[in-house]
């Protein structure tokens, strides 16, 4: 893999983790388990996955451990959508818990 597309995933796994991050701290005053499930395991994600991209380490248990936390993110996150828990809004960098589907109706 070139030098510039390997860090070029490098910073944009840095950049989700950071999401990630933030979103969690705005969730964790509001039930929102599954959802802060899912931003856990992008976090989870993202750490295996920026060492794997940046080639200083080629274990193969980063590819088994980043793609195990994709599935549980997947999971996560459905789940929190068919449960209707809030979300950290807006999506490219929260500053506040976003009203459910439930809420928006009212």
């Amino acid at each position: 893999m070139a030098v510039a597309t390997a860090a070029m995933w490098v910073v944009f796994d840095v950049l989700i983790a950071a999401l990630a991050v933030r979103s969690i701290l705005i969730l964790r005053s509001r039930s929102a388990p599954f959802t802060i499930l899912g931003w856990i395991a992008t976090l989870g994600y993202c750490i295996p996955a920026g060492i794997r991209f940046s080639e200083i380490v080629t274990w193969r248990g980063l590819i088994l451990t980043a793609d195990g936390f994709l599935v549980l993110l997947i999971v996560a996150f459905v789940i929190a959508g068919v449960r209707d828990e809030p979300q950290a809004e807006p999506w490219y960098w929260p500053e506040r818990v976003g009203l459910t589907r439930a809420e928006k109706r009212r």
